[in-house]
Formats: C-alpha cells, sequence, structure tokens
C-alpha cells in the first residue's frame, strides 16, 4: 500500500505531521509512506527511516501538475493533514483518488478567540487529530509523539558551533525568544533577566536559537555573559541536534517547542495570545506551560503584530522567576 500524507507548512505543524508518519509505520507494516511538503520543511523528514520519499510543492507550481502528479503517483490513499482551500482544490482534481482529512476545529477556535472563551476548546492535540485522520486505513487513535532524526553531521557540527562559543561541557539550556508574531513574544527585558539568573544561579550554558531574524535578539539577550548565539546559523535537524543536547527548552509558543518535543527535550513554554485549548501545547509528562488567566485571551489564533490593548499584560506578568523556579522542578528529573 502506497499513502501520500500532506502538510505543506509551517515549520511546527510539520514537525508535528511525523507523529502520522509514526502511527501509520507501527500500525501498517505493509505501507509505502511519502509525504507532500514546501520545499523549506523538506528536510523535516531527511533521515526518517519510515518516510520513502518526500515531495515538495514547488514555488509558482500550478494546481494542475501537482494534481498529476499525484495522479501519477499510484497512491492508495492521500491523506490531507493540512486542510486548507489548496489542499481541498487538489482533492477535487484527483477525483479518483481516495483521500482522508484531519479534522482542524478551526470554527470552535473562531468562537472561542471571538467570544474570548477558552473553555469552548476541547485540548485535543493536533498530534490526536492527524492518528485519527488515519483510521480509514485501521491506525489505532493512540498518540503517538513526533520524531525527527539528525544525522552525525549534524551532531558534529552543533558540537563545533558550541566549543566555538566557549562551551566546555556543561549542561546546556536552550532559549527560542523569537516567534514568528510579536505579540507571541515574552518580552525582551524578561529574557534578558532570565539568562542572568540561569548565569547567576549556575544551571548551565545558555544557547539561544532561532532563525536569522532573532540572530540581533539573541544577541541582547546574552550581552555580558557566556552563551552560544546559534540563531540563524543552524539548519532544521541541526537545531533538534542542539535541542536534543539541552536539558531544557525554554520557547515562546513557537516551532522549537514542537522540535524538542520531536527529540525528548524538557520544554517551558510561554503562552499569551493562545492558548492550550488550540491543541498545539507541549507533549511531555515534565512539560509546563506558562500563562495568565486574561479575560482578553485567547486574541487570536496565531498571534498577532500589536496587543490590541497596548499592554502584552498575559506575557509581561509571565515572571523570570517564575521561569527559574519551573527549571529548578525539572533538576534531576530522569
Amino acid at each position: 500500500m502506497r499513502v501520500l500524507l500532506i502538510r505543506l507548512s509551517s515549520l511546527g505543524d510539520v514537525v508535528l505531521a511525523t507523529a502520522a508518519v509514526e502511527a501509520l509505520a507501527e500500525d501498517r507494516l505493509d505501507v509505502e509512506i511519502h509525504v507532500l511538503t514546501k520545499p523549506a520543511f523538506r528536510e523535516v523528514f531527511r533521515n526518517h527511516p519510515a518516510v520513502a520519499r518526500c515531495l515538495e510543492w514547488e514555488p509558482g507550481e500550478g494546481l494542475a501538475s501537482l494534481a498529476d502528479r499525484v495522479r501519477r503517483g499510484g497512491y492508495d490513499r492521500v491523506v490531507d493533514l493540512h486542510g486548507n482551500l489548496r489542499t481541498r482544490a487538489l482533492r477535487a482534481l484527483t477525483p479518483r483518488v481516495r483521500w482522508s482529512r484531519y479534522r482542524k476545529g478551526s470554527v470552535r477556535r473562531r468562537v472561542a478567540v471571538w467570544l474570548r472563551k477558552p473553555a469552548l476548546l476541547d485540548r485535543t492535540h493536533v498530534v490526536d487529530r492527524y492518528v485519527r485522520a488515519l483510521a480509514p486505513l485501521g491506525v489505532r487513535p493512540v498518540r503517538r509523539l513526533p520524531r525527527v532524526f539528525p544525522a552525525e553531521a549534524d551532531y558534529g557540527r552543533v558540537e563545533a558551533l558550541l566549543r566555538a562559543s566557549g562551551w566546555a561541557g556543561q549542561p546546556l539550556i536552550a532559549l527560542a525568544p523569537g516567534a514568528r508574531w510579536a505579540t507571541k513574544v515574552w518580552p525582551e527585558t524578561h529574557w534578558m533577566d532570565l539568562v542572568s539568573r540561569i548565569r547567576g544561579e549556575g544551571r548551565g550554558f545558555p544557547v539561544v536559537i532561532g532563525g536569522a531574524g532573532d540572530r540581533d535578539l539573541a544577541a541582547r539577550v546574552l550581552a555580558g555573559g557566556p552563551g552560544a548565539n546559534l540563531a540563524g546559523e543552524t539548519s532544521i535537524l541541526e537545531t533538534a541536534a542542539v535541542l536534543e543536547r539541552c536539558e531544557v527548552l525554554v520557547t515562546n509558543d513557537s516551532a522549537p517547542l514542537h522540535l524538542a518535543t520531536a527529540v525528548g527535550t524538557r520544554v517551558v513554554a510561554l503562552f499569551g495570545p493562545t492558548v492550550t485549548g488550540f491543541g498545539f501545547y507541549p507533549l511531555g509528562p515534565l512539560d509546563r506551560v506558562l500563562e495568565r488567566p486574561e479575560p482578553c485571551r485567547p486574541c487570536s489564533l496565531h498571534g498577532g503584530d500589536r496587543c490590541r490593548l497596548g499592554t502584552l499584560s498575559c506575557l509581561e506578568g509571565v515572571y523570570p522567576e517564575t521561569v527559574c523556579e519551573e527549571l529548578a522542578l525539572g533538576e534531576g528529573a530522569p
């Protein structure tokens, strides 16, 4: 049996889609798994032992061309883990191919945002929704965790970058201060305070990860002491290799959270405009989400460019000392 899984973007969602790969490979030993994603996220599936082929939806490629590739792929089933207009149009253009799709719960989320009522959400994690989409293939509705597979070269480059930054083998604490949306970003002064506390209490060597656009922020967060600024320096799987070396990740509600889950690293996540009820919370038994029950939350599905109230109290009110307390609680955990 040949199956195509589709998840086009964004990075965190694509990482979480590997949970569906895990479930399908575990329950259907006769399956040949292909995935379709955007070129920027192909690396997520590199080295995955259960993925036979990764297709890319190239920039500028029309729906008709892609539909032709899907028709010629010989797929017994296509599973839509994205559920947007493009994937629905692709389904309409391949009527002879059997499709399944996952239930996003978009209407419920939008109503919860509109009414500011997180209690309306059922907190079903997106990985569980992905796995349920595989039910027509006989896959059990049992939670699987996402997984990614850095190569030896990824670990080697990470080791070299850390050593060049002054790391001498002490425990590593990862920090991800950036995010795509401004309202998801914990205040810069809080990040600086946290780094100062990590250093002062001897908790470990801080390592900042993120994209190239986060590099200046990372430099300011680390100013005045030891640490590694790896923002913009590592690929997706190299970032996963960094996280695998770390004791814990402190992060905004952004993609590094899910990469950490995929390599088994503990997470302390800072949630502001979004809420765990959307289904993108960390999954580890020792993971923690720090948030404030503000009456204006949730204020958006994905975050925004600015706080509508001009206060960002949902994140301002999560203090660095609280984060440090969570770091201490996790010390020595298996």
